[in-house]
């Protein structure tokens, strides 16, 4: 959601908007846009949105198709970014109107580069390959999960391969020239004692020189989230306090407030102290597996067949019966 009334909504079939806080929900899905389960989206604002569309069945061959408006869907062009080895897409990343950057990767385990990083600079209707693990770019990272710009040349990438072998940890990249050139950058090693078997990450957030990066760690006998925080664009991380919980859609509000689902017991969790302390948030497990806030009280959730909201942070959620036009 942009706020408590404007907000997007992205599914395998249909791109929906809603001006009253999802109680009503128009289809502005443009004919042919071949949109399917593994489609990612930007949505900037009102006006500005972009869908990027891998293959089907993440087979390499077809290419990325991306989807822009620039009239809160009235209308929608096509660009199309034609690399036979991507097949899978990561969320583009837009600053402004004009400067985005596309994260597209080869099938895993297909011998390929495993990830590029393509750039728009005219809104999305023509994009430009600015660097890949075959280069001598320096993003060296495996597959990249999750990139983000601070502005029009400060950004940060992730990758699953942690440095030195230590997998506990994503690897990360900074760029200051656009994502030409990356240099990475080694996070410290789990706190805990903790032996880290894999991890997954969500796109870094900004918030101005601050950014934190939600990690996922599977260890030996559990699993983890750890928020790792960084007070100078990326340079120098510490580790906040991890929690024991399984969680895929932790959704970081600002410096202080961050939610995330354990998927196991479906209960939510909160931060208020930017991932210092954790804590269930709701006693009942509802299971959200989407969530976006746009204040410390309000909230929508998604669940496999039902979006709910919260006025109280997240302790209690309200089924919204909504209507799609």
């Amino acid at each position: 959601m942009l706020d408590t009334n404007n907000g997007w909504a992205l599914t395998a079939s249909s791109i929906l908007k809603t001006a009253d806080g999802g109680v009503h929900w128009k289809d502005v899905t443009p004919a042919n846009a071949g949109l399917n389960s593994f489609a990612t989206g930007d949505f900037f604002n009102g006006q500005y949105a972009w869908i990027a569309v891998p293959p089907a069945q993440q087979e390499e061959g077809p290419g990325i198709s991306v989807l822009r408006t620039t009239d809160g869907g009235v209308s929608w062009q096509r660009a199309q970014i034609n690399d036979p080895l991507v097949s899978i897409v990561d969320i583009p990343h837009f600053i402004n109107a004009q400067q985005g950057w596309i994260e597209a990767s080869s099938t895993p385990g297909a011998g390929h580069a495993g990830s590029d990083i393509w750039h728009s600079t005219d809104g999305g209707q023509t994009w430009s390959k600015i660097s890949t693990n075959a280069s001598s770019s320096g993003l060296t990272l495996g597959y990249v999960t999750g990139i983000s710009f601070k502005d029009a040349q400060t950004g940060i990438a992730t990758g699953n391969l942690g440095a030195g072998g230590d997998n506990s940890v994503p690897s990360v990249a900074l760029t200051h020239d656009g994502g030409k050139t990356w240099q990475t950058i080694s996070l410290p090693h789990l706190l805990g004692g903790y032996t880290g078997i894999s991890n997954n990450s969500i796109p870094p957030v900004f918030f101005g020189n601050v950014v934190f990066l939600p990690v996922n760690v599977a260890t030996q006998n559990s699993n983890l989230l750890v928020l790792y925080r960084s007070n100078d664009n990326g340079l120098h991380w510490f580790q906040t306090s991890d929690a024991h919980v399984t969680a895929t859609n932790t959704y970081v509000l600002d410096t202080t407030h961050a939610w995330a689902t354990d998927t196991q017991s479906g209960k939510l969790y909160s931060t208020a102290d930017g991932g210092n302390n954790w804590s269930p948030t709701s006693t009942s497990a509802y299971n959200l597996k989407a969530l976006s806030f746009t204040d410390v009280n309000t909230g929508w959730g998604v669940t496999s067949n039902t979006l709910l909201h919260t006025t109280d942070g997240g302790k209690t959620w309200q089924q919204i019966q909504y209507t799609i036009q």
